[in-house]
């Protein structure tokens, strides 16, 4: 039976320290029969790029550096491969923008942003 999750079979690669992606979080994703890569650290991602790592999205953590947030911003335009910056529940931030929770709203949001019907732009 096929799954109608939208990420079903697909790789999200996740960019951030090590304890950017909780394990709660990550099962979530699983749920959802999606795969989940990384996290991996900033300084990594040119390596695992260079060796052509595949993965359909990318969830950026919002608090990397300005240079390094541009950088992968026009490496993933440039392969029109969807992606969003988030932070984890543990910041206390403004209200809006992603968060990286197991909470079924925090997936869902990322989800529809990722690969739902008007995923046509990138973020």
């Amino acid at each position: 039976m096929k799954s109608l999750s939208p990420i079903a079979g697909k790789t999200i690669l996740i960019i951030g320290e090590a304890d950017f992606l909780s394990g709660d979080a990550k099962a979530a994703f699983i749920a959802h029969q999606a795969s989940v890569t990384g996290p991996i650290v900033v300084s990594g991602v040119v390596d695992y790029l260079r060796e052509g790592l595949v993965f359909d999205a990318m969830i950026i953590d919002v608090t990397i550096c300005d240079e390094d947030m541009l950088w992968m911003n026009e490496w993933l335009e440039a392969r029109q491969i969807p992606f969003v910056f988030a932070h984890d529940e543990r910041f206390e931030m403004r209200p809006g923008g992603f968060v990286l929770s197991a909470r079924p709203s925090d997936i869902d949001a990322m989800i529809a942003a990722l690969f739902g019907p008007d995923s046509s732009y990138y973020h």
